[in-house]
């Protein structure tokens, strides 16, 4: 038989022992919840919206036969606000203005936003066309579900020399 002093001694490391697990368990819990929360916070961070066209003659309607090429890089600012681009373009003869055009690859549509070469931004009100008076995330919207086109237009080609088809990146 255990005198009084066993026992006790018994009960408080079953106390302890329960504590212990107890605190390891809580522990485990908030780890594995702030990891969560901090893939989550990354995932948001990294959740810049970057959209790209590549530009060649061959994607007109119809085609067109040139050595004209370029690239057009989208950034939606952090605030979604402001969308940053850069319409770079080479062997191009007499370029006369660029828009993103509301369409789907191989097919023509209505301009909604002028564009320049170099780096400029789109706000709100720069939208014209089907976009006049809306919202930048519409035009995100058509730019995410691959229904907008950058063409550039010249002297020789004015319904569209070079054009690309926006795609996120």
């Amino acid at each position: 038989m255990r005198n009084s002093s066993e026992l006790q001694t018994s009960a408080t490391t079953l106390v302890t022992t329960t504590l212990l697990i107890i605190t390891v368990l809580a522990v485990s819990m908030v780890v594995v919840s702030t990891n969560g929360m901090t893939d989550k916070l990354v995932l948001a961070q990294g959740a810049i919206k970057k959209f790209t066209a590549d530009l060649s003659g061959k994607s007109e309607v119809p085609p067109v036969d040139t050595k004209a090429r370029g690239t057009a890089l989208f950034q939606l600012s952090p605030d979604g606000k402001q969308l940053h681009y850069e319409l770079n373009l080479t062997d191009m003869n007499n370029f006369m203005m660029a828009h993103i055009h509301q369409g789907k690859s191989g097919e023509n549509g209505q301009p909604v936003v002028m564009l320049s070469m170099g780096k400029a931004k789109i706000t709100p009100g720069d939208l014209q066309g089907p976009l006049n008076g809306k919202q930048l995330s519409d035009l995100v919207k058509l730019l995410e579900d691959g229904n907008a086109y950058v063409n550039v237009h010249t002297q020789q080609n004015q319904n569209g020399e070079i054009r690309g088809q926006i795609k996120g990146s």
